[in-house]
C-alpha cells in the first residue's frame, strides 16, 4: 500500500509558496495542501488529518517571517515536530535574485546599465523598515503585537526614514512593555541598532538582504524604483526559472520527503 505524504503550506494554489514547493516535490507522490494564512494552521491541519484523510507523513513548510532568528547557516529550521521554517524570510525571497531580475528585464523599458544599482537601492530604501520588523519580531513574545507598521506586507510606510521607522515601531509596543520582562526603550533601541548596523552597504551588496528582508516589501520597493515593472509577470517568469537545488534548505526539504517513502 502506498504511503500518504503531505506538505501543508501557506497561501493558495498558484501562490509562490505552492509553486516553489511543487518544484521541490516534482517526481514524488506528495500532496501539497495550501491552508491560507499561518494563524490557526495547526487546527486547520488537524481537521484535514481526521478520518480516512490521515497522512502517513506530513510537513507544514512555512515562511520564517520574523518568528525566529535567521539561522547561522543555510539550513532548514525545525519548529515543533512536523513544522519547518524556510531559511529565507518568505518563500517569495527565493525568486528575487538579481540574475533572475536581470534576465526578465532584458529588452524591457526599465532595463539599463544602472539596473543593479536600482535593485540594490530598493533594498537600501527599506532597510530601516526591515530593521523595525526584525526588532518587533524579537520583542513580540509573549505579547504578540505583530511585526508590521502597516496592515499587510507589500504596503510600505509613507516615511521610510530611520527616525520614523524606529519611533513608529516602539510606539507599537509601548503599551505592552509592562508585560515583557526586561524590555525597555533602551533595549528596543539596542535591538533596532543591531539590525540597522547589520543592514549596512556591504550587507546589501552581498545580497544577504534576500535572506532577511520580507519578499513582498522588497518587491514593492523595487517596483517603485523600476516604473511599470509587472510584478505578476515577473513572478511567473522567476517561477519557471526556479531550481530548488540552488538552495540548501530546500534540498534538505526534498531529502526529508524522499526519506518518508522508505520508512
Amino acid at each position: 500500500m502506498s504511503r500518504i505524504v503531505k506538505v501543508y503550506c501557506e497561501g493558495n494554489a498558484g501562490s509562490a509558496d505552492f509553486d516553489i514547493i511543487s518544484k521541490v516535490v516534482a517526481g514524488l507522490t506528495v500532496q501539497i495542501i495550501p491552508i491560507g494564512g499561518k494563524r490557526g494552521a495547526k487546527s486547520s491541519i488537524q481537521v484535514r488529518e481526521e478520518g480516512l484523510s490521515k497522512s502517513d507523513f506530513k510537513i507544514f513548510f512555512r515562511d520564517r517571517d520574523f518568528d525566529a532568528p535567521v539561522p547561522d547557516s543555510e539550513r532548514l529550521q525545525s519548529h515543533e515536530s512536523y513544522v519547518y521554517f524556510s531559511y529565507r524570510t518568505t518563500l517569495e525571497n527565493y525568486l528575487l535574485n538579481f540574475a533572475t531580475v536581470e534576465q526578465f528585464s532584458e529588452g524591457k523599458p526599465w532595463h539599463s546599465s544602472t539596473l543593479r544599482e536600482s535593485y540594490l537601492q530598493a533594498a537600501k530604501d527599506i532597510k530601516f523598515f526591515q530593521a523595525t520588523r526584525h526588532t518587533l519580531g524579537r520583542l513580540r513574545v509573549p505579547t504578540d503585537f505583530g511585526t508590521n507598521l502597516e496592515a499587510k506586507s507589500g504596503v510600505l510606510p509613507k516615511d521610510l526614514s530611520e527616525e520614523f521607522c524606529r519611533d513608529a515601531g516602539f510606539q507599537k509596543i509601548q503599551t505592552s512593555l509592562d508585560r515583557i520582562k526586561g524590555w525597555s526603550k533602551a533595549n528596543y533601541d539596542a535591538t533596532f541598532d543591531h539590525f540597522a548596523n547589520l543592514f549596512n552597504d556591504q550587507f546589501i551588496q552581498s545580497g544577504k538582504f534576500l535572506v532577511y528582508f520580507q519578499g513582498k516589501d522588497f518587491m514593492k520597493a523595487l517596483s517603485k524604483r523600476l516604473p511599470n515593472f509587472p510584478t505578476k509577470e515577473y513572478y511567473q517568469f522567476a517561477t519557471a526559472k526556479f531550481n530548488y537545488r540552488d538552495f540548501g534548505d530546500l534540498v534538505e526539504l526534498r531529502q526529508i520527503l524522499e526519506s518518508a517513502f522508505t520508512e
